[in-house]
């Protein structure tokens, strides 16, 4: 790999490859970074690494540059060769037998917590989100990516925090890399006093809970060392001459000079000091055009009143039963609504289901045989609730158009980020991992709410409308969106995420 010098951002030819997983949950951090640096710099010549999926979402961050900037030079793609995290989890709960429903998601996951025993059950079903292949496979995802890596000869490599396969190739080749991560500066740095992945505890801990978040946070330690899968995995890996590397060694076995790009800032995390190599760079969000520009019927549909923007992430599908709560809980908002006084402009919902295949396949949008439908039926032949299975808009156009009155969902990394930066306040129904973080961040901001406290990741109608009117109407509402949009406004003078995390790469490329 290069490691020479060079003096400004412009002027100068550097080679940057971006290394990443396909999924959005991960790889939107990888889109918006990319647009910022061939913005930055259109000299820079950008390679970008992953799986089959991102062809289109490349091509389109190429011609918006070129746009404004016709010398830009155009993203080259490189396919890794092998099975996504998505599929490679998936065949991972098929081949061992786990529970789970489409397309990857544990049924432990899914399951109210109930203590212990639930948050134990969830965190032995956590460790194919890290290790998602066996042996042979991994050992075949780092040599195609060490062929990609040879092939480029990058100044610089920026690898998902993620991914174990690019870790791993990284580590073994010695090349001069950055980490870029979506999620939270407390998930960079977990630490014990902070609620586990998993416990469903709040921030802080309540003092008698916390030998309760010290034995999960031991447990969930000592199950990654000892887990058989993953010593089998690191086996084979040293059979073929690789060491494996995940995202724990980043902390544990920190390379000279090593930068890790976190899409959060201290203001918007929990309280917590990191250490020098973590740089928080503002929520990396990907910009997006205006919604009228994309889809000008639901522009005006959604300038008809404010509205409830409700999109649980790409992952989730609903059983029957938990979409019909959730429009049970929707229905009473709605009702209460309307007997607001001074309420000119009826509130509206616009919500994104997608529902389990184990059901029938009948899409959301064909609304007369969704249940959920018919739970607001009344609503939806007058215009007001809008349910559909796809929306040709981005859930950041939509955020910022103006109309977004809250965000309900599940507490992903760019969920609450978009909605951030956006300044619109959140309802989070946590579903895994650290969304229950996420929704603690948005209740200790004063941002938001929890709409599923009494039994995540599940939830009840009257719970769920107790806290979304809260989040809309009366001192707390306005509390809450005041707090928002200060919060945005803050983001935006520090800076868009993605524009910092292009300087400090750029930068990087100089050796500075």
């Amino acid at each position: 790999m290069k490691g020479h010098a060079k003096s400004s951002f412009h002027g100068a030819h550097r080679k940057i490859l971006m290394l990443t997983n396909v999924e959005f949950g991960e790889a939107n951090v990888f889109l918006a970074t990319s647009q910022a640096l061939l913005e930055a710099d259109p000299d820079v010549e950008l390679h970008f690494a992953t799986f089959d999926g991102l062809e289109k979402c490349l091509a389109r961050i190429t011609q918006t540059v070129q746009r404004r900037i016709p010398h830009a030079r155009p993203i080259v793609l490189h396919n890794i060769k092998g099975s996504s995290m998505t599929a490679g989890v998936k065949q991972h709960l098929v081949r061992h037998g786990i529970p789970h429903r489409q397309p990857c998601i544990p049924d432990s996951f899914t399951t109210p917590l109930g203590g212990f025993l639930g948050s134990v059950r969830a965190l032995n079903d956590t460790i194919p989100i890290f290790l998602p292949y066996e042996g042979p496979e991994l050992a075949d995802l780092v040599s195609s990516i060490l062929d990609i890596m040879d092939e480029v000869d990058a100044d610089l490599v920026v690898v998902n925090s993620l991914m174990t396969a690019g870790l791993t190739a990284c580590y073994h080749r010695g090349c001069r890399f950055v980490s870029l991560s979506p999620n939270s500066l407390k998930a960079a740095v977990p630490r014990f006093g902070y609620p586990t992945f998993f416990s469903g505890l709040g921030y802080p801990v309540p003092a008698h809970l916390l030998p309760l978040n010290l034995c999960l946070f031991v447990y969930m330690v000592a199950l990654w060392w000892t887990n058989g899968h993953r010593r089998r995995v690191a086996a084979c890996l040293e059979e073929r001459g690789y060491r494996l590397r995940t995202t724990f060694d980043l902390a544990r076995d920190t390379p000279r000079g090593f930068k890790l790009l976190v899409s959060s800032r201290h203001e918007i995390d929990f309280p917590v000091a990191c250490p020098s190599y973590i740089r928080p760079c503002g929520p990396i969000v990907r910009p997006t055009p205006p919604i009228a520009d994309v889809d000008p019927g639901l522009a005006a549909w959604l300038a008809g009143g404010p509205t409830v923007y409700v999109n649980l992430g790409s992952l989730f599908r609903f059983l029957d039963e938990e979409a019909v709560a959730l429009a049970h809980g929707l229905k009473i908002v709605l009702d209460t609504a309307r007997k607001q006084p001074g309420t000119q402009l009826q509130l509206q919902v616009l919500w994104k289901l997608k529902r389990c295949q184990t059901q029938d396949n009948c899409p959301a949008s064909k609304q007369n045989n969704c249940p959920a439908s018919q739970v607001l039926d009344d609503y939806i032949r007058a215009g007001h609730v809008r349910i559909v299975d796809w929306i040709q808009a981005e859930p950041n156009s939509i955020l910022r158009s103006g109309h977004v009155a809250c965000s309900v969902h599940h507490g992903g990394a760019n969920s609450f980020n978009e909605a951030v930066s956006a300044g619109v306040p959140h309802l989070v129904l946590p579903q895994w991992m650290d969304c229950y973080d996420y929704a603690e961040m948005a209740k200790t901001l004063g941002i938001g709410r929890q709409g599923n406290e009494s039994m995540k990741p599940r939830w009840n109608a009257p719970e769920l409308a107790s806290q979304l009117l809260a989040t809309l109407f009366g001192d707390t509402g306005k509390a809450t969106r005041e707090r928002a949009k200060g919060l945005a406004r803050l983001c935006e003078e520090r800076g868009p995420g993605a524009v910092n995390a292009a300087r400090i790469l750029l930068s990087e490329c100089c050796g500075k």
